[in-house]
């Protein structure tokens, strides 16, 4: 198995635990992952990359109709739905959510240099991040169902 399919299965486990609800495990594994050691980011890194890849073609067919002149933005807001400044974030959340809209707005090279700053963090910052990332593909995800559009095939629970 090559890095990409280590990456997806690993990304593929953590969209299922957080679809049936388990956030506590979503973490435990995540935590492991985010560990500062060279090999674990590696991994990270890679799993991350598909993970906004796949959330951003999900977004993507979302937006179809609204124009290439137009910007994909992030509403950030809190639990009791207050706007949240993007600089209140972390700095590995605050370069998890740059990345996430450098890959939206097709910025390639910006998703490469937020991820590698996201990743340079601490672990707290780093789970929390990725954690955001997880509940955006499960949101598109959701969202790609109820519309009857396809998700990334190997985001599925059957994709081997």
């Amino acid at each position: 198995m090559d890095i990409t399919e280590r990456a997806r299965t690993m990304a593929r486990l953590l969209v299922n635990l957080v679809r049936i609800g388990d956030l506590g495990e979503v973490s435990r594994i995540v935590r492991a992952l985010a560990e500062p050691t060279g090999a674990q980011r590696v991994r990270l890194r890679q799993m991350l990359t598909e993970l906004l890849s796949a959330a951003t073609a999900m977004v993507l067919r979302q937006t179809a109709g609204i124009g290439p002149e137009a910007a994909i933005v992030v509403d950030l807001r809190r639990v009791d739905g207050s706007t949240v400044d993007i600089d209140e974030l972390s700095p590995e959340v605050r370069a998890v959510v740059r990345a996430f809209l450098a890959e939206v707005n097709e910025h390639s090279e910006d998703t490469t240099v937020q991820l590698a700053l996201a990743l340079q963090g601490e672990p707290d910052g780093l789970v929390d991040g990725i954690l955001l990332v997880l509940l955006w593909t499960v949101s598109a995800m959701t969202w790609c169902e109820q519309h009857d559009e396809p998700a990334p095939r190997w985001l599925s629970t059957t994709a081997a």
